[in-house]
C-alpha cells in the first residue's frame, strides 16, 4: 500500500509530517487496518482515518494511469 497526500499528491513515508483539519501536526508511523497510525509530540500513537489527515491510500495493484482515469471519471460524474 502507498499513502499519498491530497494536497500535493506526494507519497507519505514513515516520519513524514501530516496535519489534521485543525492544523495540528503528527508524524506518520504506519498504515494499519485501514487507518493511519501517527504520533503527536510527546504522545502515544493515535489512529486516524486517512481522510482526517488529508491523505488517501493506493493499493499496490493500482497503477498511476488507472488512478488518473478514476479521478477523471469522478470529476465528470459530479
Amino acid at each position: 500500500m502507498r499513502i499519498k497526500r491530497l494536497l500535493d499528491d506526494r507519497e507519505v513515508f514513515v516520519g513524514d509530517k501530516v496535519f489534521d483539519a485543525q492544523g495540528r501536526s503528527y508524524a506518520f508511523v504506519e498504515h494499519f487496518d485501514g487507518e493511519l497510525v501517527v504520533t503527536a509530540e510527546d504522545e502515544r500513537p493515535t489512529r486516524f482515518k486517512p481522510e482526517q489527515l488529508g491523505c488517501y491510500v493506493i493499493h499496490v495493484t493500482r497503477t498511476e494511469l488507472g488512478l488518473a482515469k478514476e479521478r477523471l471519471r469522478d470529476y465528470w460524474a459530479d
